[in-house]
């Protein structure tokens, strides 16, 4: 929001730069290099008018979606991973325990959204492989062939409360919050790279003045001092609004840009 903001100034300031220029064109026709620089801030002005709505999108609504899913996914798993903790106590499954005894409420609260998708399919395997829940076609046919496994997987039930529909909803939810992440990382990739055009435009676009406009401009301190002040006090009140970022200094000409620069102009 901050780099939003800045920008926002940025634009304006440029915008007010360019205005003040334009009304001034019969001063731009006189130096022909004095034209094409401004040409180019313009040019580059509305380069930044395109990505500026771009970096600005709100993407609030796909965060938000994400933030549900992923909580939604966290109660899915959290009953199955204590039923799994208890069932690993009981049976004395020292090496299931430590793979379990850490995922609390708070961890999966606070670990990343990769992580949390990687609880999520381990809790899942887990509690297809010792509740012997059918999840295929194929182990269904086995397990309608093989009672015995049946009544295994009955008794479970019965002490663990671990029900099928349980485990089908670590699978459904987690695919819903992956879809989630992918769409937000999707949003927030995009005004990366928008973000990244629009630094390199404004460092062209700040280097273009401090090193072109701002010495043509001095050329006229004299000559049209009104215009050359006028000038000074846009430039001066951008390094203020900038306050983040070095102020601009509006640079001394050198003695060979300022004598070839009046021959031209002579």
């Amino acid at each position: 929001m901050k780099n939003n903001q800045n920008y926002a100034a940025k634009i304006d300031g440029y915008a007010k730069i360019i205005s003040l220029l334009s009304s001034n064109d019969q001063i731009l026709k006189r130096v022909s290099r004095f034209q094409l620089a401004t040409d180019q801030l313009i040019s580059n002005q509305k380069k930044l008018m395109v990505l500026y709505p771009q970096l600005s999108k709100d993407i609030t609504a796909t965060e938000k979606a994400k933030n549900k899913r992923r909580a939604v996914l966290i109660d899915k798993n959290l009953p199955v991973i204590r039923i799994l903790q208890a069932f690993a106590f009981d049976k004395k499954k020292k090496n299931l325990q430590n793979r379990l005894d850490y995922l609390t409420l708070d961890y999966l609260k606070n670990c990343s959204d990769k992580e949390l998708m990687k609880i999520s399919k381990k809790t899942w395997q887990l509690a297809t492989k010792y509740s012997g829940y059918a999840t295929t076609y194929v182990d269904k046919i086995k397990s309608t062939i093989n009672p015995d496994e049946s009544k295994a997987i009955t008794k479970f039930k019965n002490q663990y409360g671990l029900k099928p529909e349980m485990i089908k909803a670590i699978e459904n939810s987690n695919i819903k919050f992956i879809e989630s992440v992918l769409l937000y990382q999707q949003g927030m990739k995009e005004k990366e790279k928008v973000a990244m055009q629009m630094k390199k435009v404004n460092k062209q676009t700040s280097n273009l003045l401090s090193k072109k406009i701002d010495r043509f401009v001095l050329l006229f301190e004299k000559e049209s001092p009104h215009f050359y002040l006028e000038y000074r006090t846009l430039r001066e009140k951008s390094a203020v609004e900038e306050s983040n970022e070095d102020s601009i200094q509006v640079a001394k000409p050198e003695k060979e840009l300022i004598a070839e620069e009046h021959n031209e102009m002579a």
